[in-house]
């Protein structure tokens, strides 16, 4: 408890710069919805079933057969709508301050990664249900990756030839989470190092 206790302290002693305000809590305000989202994210593993029949009834069970399901998918979902707009709002503030300038240009460029990942879970995380809204969501994203030039074509047919709801499922709960914990290190890593900048 002691070594708790020190941390504590230690972090509690670090004074806070002069020029922080409300505009600056955007990035850990986006790191406490990871943290919801990852809460409730494993909560819903264990009723979640990612098979195309039954994912939407399994959802359905979970809201309504579960004790306080509702409130967790809920959660779960609204989360990731905020998230993705405390994390564009972030970008925003970011780019206002102009703190992507050097030395700030690494962690600048882990944001954007963040951005567009955290894009991909909330539209991995739509097709999850599979029912209808997640059907067209589906098919409309594959019409648009049909426009892009050259790649396009080539793209859709390796997404449809090895789409499966399984796939979706892992690629949503292992594969970007891990990707994103991963820029989340560096981007952290970064702010330590060079501290938050002022505005100029």
């Amino acid at each position: 408890m002691s070594l708790l206790a020190d941390w504590w302290q230690k972090k509690k002693a670090k004074p806070i710069p002069s020029h922080v305000t409300f505009f600056h809590c955007f990035g850990g305000l986006s790191l406490s919805l990871i943290i919801i989202q990852v809460i409730t994210g494993v909560f819903m593993l264990f009723y979640y079933i990612p098979e195309p029949d039954k994912a939407a009834y399994s959802i359905e069970a979970m809201s309504n057969d579960v004790t306080l399901g509702w409130l967790v998918r809920n959660l779960h979902r609204w989360c990731s709508t905020l998230l993705m707009a405390t994390v564009f709002s972030h970008m925003v503030i970011v780019f206002y301050y102009k703190a992507y300038k050097s030395p700030r240009q690494f962690t600048w460029v882990t944001g954007v990664f963040q951005l567009l990942i955290v894009f991909l879970l909330l539209v991995t995380g739509i097709m999850l249900p599979w029912d209808w809204r997640a059907y067209w969501s589906f098919t409309m994203w594959m019409d648009y990756v049909d426009t892009w030039f050259i790649v396009g074509e080539p793209m859709k047919e390796l997404f449809l030839a090895t789409f499966s709801l399984d796939v979706l499922y892992y690629t949503h709960i292992l594969v970007i989470p891990l990707v994103l914990a991963g820029f989340l290190y560096f981007h952290f890593k970064m702010v330590r190092k060079h501290g938050i900048s002022e505005p100029l």
